[in-house]
């Protein structure tokens, strides 16, 4: 079947003007331009439908976005714009009222820096909020808050010994703080019943899955690249697929080597040997690359940085792998044809992790789709293999304003204002891909773009204007180039006839409001394949 959007500003990411109508036939893009262009294509009966003048992007790839977490987060508590510790524990106590005793409640999306007392919350604080249920908090990296109730199931207590690479905070007098850092949230979150086998992990999963996409479609983004999935996570969203009841496109990054904070673990171990590689897949439900990890976060300063931290430590030595194994497990997802994401935010880490791709690359050939995911200070020689190697890079700009503003507390300000730099990367003909990091930052698409247009902190820190961009680069950033990213970019990141009709409509231009109200725009419709699937 046929329809015309007319009315509207089209902001397609294709070279050219903006258009103003565009033919949908069946699932596809047939035509775009002016409704006098478009409308001799079609039956004079076709339906038309009118934009009322708004502004129309095309559909939103966030090309890293941890569904499943993301999904449970919003099932629990989310504590994004929470500026105080009572009013993250008010979200507690209202969710922690609508469980029966002694039930787990799960949550994330904070960080200390967003409440005004600069601090997180304290056991006494969570115990007060959830006084009745084990609960734990997921940081925005690095981190969970626990309360009494989760820290005595899993056997933490004065007396617990510290776990590899991770620590138990503790207060003056050696009690725990519920504070878990990296590896030490693992004693609580496998007790979770998600976690535990106490629950079947398909119809969670799955429950997860449609919460969170549900979600995600009223901002626009009908394409998702989940990074890390392990088989059960794979297993779910093709039950979820099946059953009908997945409303975006999946593009998935199996699990393969470095990631679980607490130790080395391989959770896809048959992937290269299974004889399927990168893109298999349609364009509901595919892979993407492998998902690596070898250092942690600034926040936490668990990224592997050249240089020591102001206060003088100095990390160089891996979070997540055994850097003697890096070339081995490349030669053997490259070998199998898989592309790799890996995570690096520190300096040294990105090199390490660049210097041994390009060395694989100059033996194997046959160039795969391979990137840094974060890639937070690239120094002059990583700037220089990526160019030459075409490794792209995954950036998250929210980062900037949810976490930017401890930055300062372990970096000089110079090398905070290098921060993700956008421009660098782009200047040195290095594909960028832009997206949200869910649950590391919030999901808003705009938040995002705001970001990287304006480099501003959620106390209003600006970040270094040098490495801004504008708004039209920042939605090539977060559509177009996000849809290369996940294999499908012959069906979806722009408005380009023959691909999938898939777009959103704005309530306000974004291409001339103040760069202020970027991170405030709402939208009104979104479509996926041709039809409405959201409509405020």
């Amino acid at each position: 079947m046929d329809k015309i959007l007319m009315n509207g500003k089209f902001v397609t990411l294709e070279k050219g003007a903006l258009v103003t109508a565009l033919l949908i036939r069946d699932d596809r893009i047939a035509a775009v331009g002016t409704l006098e262009e478009v409308q001799c294509l079609t039956a004079t009966t076709t339906p038309r439908i009118d934009m009322q003048g708004h502004t129309v992007i095309p559909g939103i790839v966030d090309s890293h976005n941890h569904i499943i977490s993301a999904g449970v987060a919003m099932g629990g508590v989310l504590l994004f714009g929470a500026d105080t510790i009572a009013e993250a524990c008010r979200r507690i106590a209202a969710k922690a009222a609508t469980l029966p005793p002694g039930a787990w409640l799960e949550g994330a999306g904070w960080i200390e820096s967003q409440f005004a007392e600069n601090r997180p919350p304290s056991l006494a604080e969570l115990d007060a909020a959830a006084p009745d249920n084990p609960l734990i908090l997921s940081r925005l990296f690095g981190g969970s808050l626990a309360n009494s109730k989760a820290l005595e199931l899993a056997g933490i207590s004065r007396g617990s010994g510290q776990p590899e690479r991770g620590e138990i905070v503790r207060d003056s007098s050696g009690n725990p703080t519920g504070y878990l850092k990296n590896g030490a949230q693992g004693a609580v979150s496998r007790l979770v019943p998600r976690n535990s086998g106490a629950s079947d992990p398909l119809l969670t999963d799955s429950a997860a899955i449609i919460q969170a996409t549900q979600e995600y479609i009223r901002y626009g983004i009908t394409t998702i690249l989940d990074p890390g999935v392990s088989p059960r996570g794979m297993k779910a969203y093709q039950y979820t697929r099946q059953n009908g009841q997945l409303p975006l496109r999946v593009a998935m990054m199996p699990a393969w080597y470095g990631l679980g904070a607490s130790q080395e673990r391989n959770l896809a171990p048959l992937v290269p040997s299974l004889g399927v590689y990168e893109g298999f897949g349609d364009n509901w439900l595919r892979f993407a690359a492998l998902k690596m990890a070898i250092d942690g976060g600034v926040g936490s300063k668990t990224a592997m940085m050249i240089d020591p931290w102001i206060d003088g430590s100095h990390t160089t030595i891996p979070l997540r792998l055994d850097l003697d194994k890096l070339e081995g497990y490349y030669r053997e997802a490259h070998s199998a044809g898989w592309g790799i994401g890996i995570h690096c935010c520190g300096d040294l880490a990105q090199d390490i992790a660049n210097r041994t791709l390009a060395k694989v690359i100059d033996e194997l050939g046959d160039h795969r789709r391979h990137h840094i995911i974060h890639g937070y200070f690239p120094s002059p020689e990583s700037l220089e293999i990526m160019a030459k190697y075409d490794i792209g890079v995954s950036v998250q700009p929210g980062f900037i304003y949810v976490e930017g503003d401890i930055y300062e507390e372990h970096l000089p300000t110079a090398k905070v204002h290098t921060f993700k730099p956008l421009q660098t990367y782009l200047k040195h003909g290095i594909k960028v891909f832009a997206n949200s990091d869910m649950t590391s930052a919030h999901y808003n698409p705009f938040l995002g773009i705001y970001s990287a247009v304006t480099r501003l902190t959620s106390q209003g820190k600006q970040l270094g204007d040098a490495e801004c961009v504008s708004v039209e680069t920042a939605l090539e950033l977060f559509i177009k180039n996000g849809a290369w990213y996940c294999n499908l970019e012959d069906e979806v990141g722009s408005l380009k006839v023959g691909k999938q009709a898939d777009l959103a409509i704005l309530d306000r231009d974004i291409l001339t409001i103040p760069s202020q109200e970027i991170k405030d725009l709402k939208v009104i419709g979104t479509y996926i394949a041709g039809q409405e699937v959201y409509k405020a």
